[in-house]
């Protein structure tokens, strides 16, 4: 936001074998991160450069500016305006020189004050307005503080889906590059029986139908990996894609299928699901959604704030030559019917409050069946990769048999054939039931949120 010869799966999908290190930065690397990469190293790399996970990130940060930008209601306002006119309106001329103190007898006569010269001035204002009783405004803050926290448990649970992702991508891309080595050494094995059958052949001991048989092996072998190497190139391609990694940077993947993992959820007591990140996130929308009714009501109350300013009048600039004044005083605003928009703000309100109490419950529930089905098929899984072990080891010995069977014309070269397609399918399967173990092993942490916690700072 998972998956008797013994065989290493720390298999290179590309670059030298060399000593583990970690992957460098960007900057370090020229743009392309290099080097082994274990499974932690690789979530963490998500982490820092998915370019989804770093979207969500950013839009719940910009959720989190949400409190401040409504703590208007209870914080104060202060406005500073210049402005400056020039005019011939009596009365706008009365009022400047007299605020300018510039007014003088001769501004009373008649002529005077009905066709006045043009006059200028300037006017600086500062203003300053303290909210004393806004309760629309306090509820609609604590709502607005829910809302923020909703969106980062929500980017939590974004950064918990992309570490399953990366962690399914991961033991993909194992797969994928376990199931070519199966396939080059299955291939390397038919070539074998081909080369044999021709040597019987020469000593007149068997057909030419079996050397025959034995190319055709080959040839099938050939064209499965021909697929198998596109299947390994793109889950490479993948995981790169979701390491913010250029498609041709190489990587050496060092977490091993064959080391089965067990869930950090095994016990469900472990890993409570109330504290999945998404189920928290429902919560905080319920508060929020629960506080907008009250809001709404709120807002049918009368708000008191008090307020001063301050002026500053000049002639020829807003600071000098001039007079100043200010004002003080405290309001009460109240609109007790405005309509039927009250009645149905409430009503919208309430609404949006049994949506997110309905969204909750159903998140819930669903919560509860992926925990189930998750732990369903971790079992599921452990006990796959038990059948398939067990038929890895009998297929070798049948492998074996089957070999000394022909070589002592006991046996047709289709039986050995058959044989080593039966062994070669079986070792495919095994390395597919470990791939799904280790799926559904970070698959029931992801359903219990043990991905989620710490994946998120504001």
């Amino acid at each position: 936001m998972v998956i008797a010869i013994s065989i290493s799966i720390g298999l290179a999908i590309a670059g030298p074998q060399e000593a583990p290190r970690r992957i460098p930065s960007d900057s370090e690397a020229g743009g392309q991160s290099l080097g082994w990469l274990s499974l932690e190293e690789a979530v963490q790399r998500a982490r820092e450069a998915n370019p989804a996970l770093l979207a969500q990130r950013a839009a719940a940060r910009a959720d989190a500016q949400a409190p401040l930008e409504a703590s208007k209601a209870f914080l104060p306002t202060l406005r500073l305006g210049v402005s400056g006119v020039r005019t011939v309106d009596p009365v706008a001329v009365f009022g400047l020189k007299l605020r300018q103190g510039a007014f003088d007898a001769g501004d009373l006569a008649l002529d005077a004050l009905n066709r006045p010269a043009a006059h200028s001035g300037f006017t600086s204002t500062a203003t300053v307005e303290v909210p004393l009783l806004v309760p629309a405004g306090i509820f609609g803050y604590r709502a607005a503080g829910k809302s923020a926290e909703a969106g980062a448990a929500a980017a939590e649970r974004a950064a918990g889906a992309t570490e399953f992702v990366v962690t399914q991508a991961y033991w993909d891309a194992q797969l994928a590059a376990a199931s070519l080595l199966a396939l080059d050494e299955a291939l390397a094995s038919v070539e074998a029986h081909a080369k044999e059958a021709e040597a019987l052949q020469a000593q007149g001991l068997v057909t030419g139908l079996d050397a025959r048989l034995a190319r055709l092996g080959v040839a099938e072998v050939e064209a499965r990996r021909i697929g198998a190497a596109a299947t390994a190139d793109n889950a490479r391609a993948g995981l790169l894609a979701l390491l913010g990694l250029p498609d041709e940077a190489p990587l050496v993947l060092t977490d091993s299928l064959t080391e089965l993992r067990a869930s950090g959820c095994g016990e469900p007591e472990a890993c409570p699901l109330s504290e999945r990140a998404d189920l928290r996130a429902r919560r905080f929308g319920v508060d929020a959604a629960a506080l907008g009714v009250r809001s709404a009501w709120a807002r049918n109350l009368p708000s008191v704030a008090a307020f001063g300013s301050l002026s500053r009048h000049g002639a020829s600039t807003p600071w000098t030559s001039g007079s100043g004044d200010w004002t003080i005083g405290i309001g009460l605003s109240w609109s007790p019917f405005d309509a039927l928009s009250g009645v149905g703000a409430v009503r919208k309100a309430r609404a949006e409050r049994e949506a997110a109490e309905a969204l909750l419950v159903d998140a819930e529930r669903r919560a509860e069946l992926e925990a189930a089905q998750a732990r369903r098929s971790l079992q599921a899984a452990a006990e796959r990769v038990s059948v398939a072990t067990a038929a890895w080891a009998e297929a070798q010995e049948a492998l074996a048999q089957a070999r000394t069977r022909y070589r002592t014309g006991v046996a047709p070269i289709s039986e050995l054939l058959d044989v080593q397609a039966a062994t070669t399918a079986t070792r495919l399967l095994l390395l597919t039931a470990q791939r799904d173990h280790a799926v559904a092993s970070a698959a029931l942490d992801f359903a219990h949120g043990d991905f989620d916690h710490g994946a998120f700072e504001r």
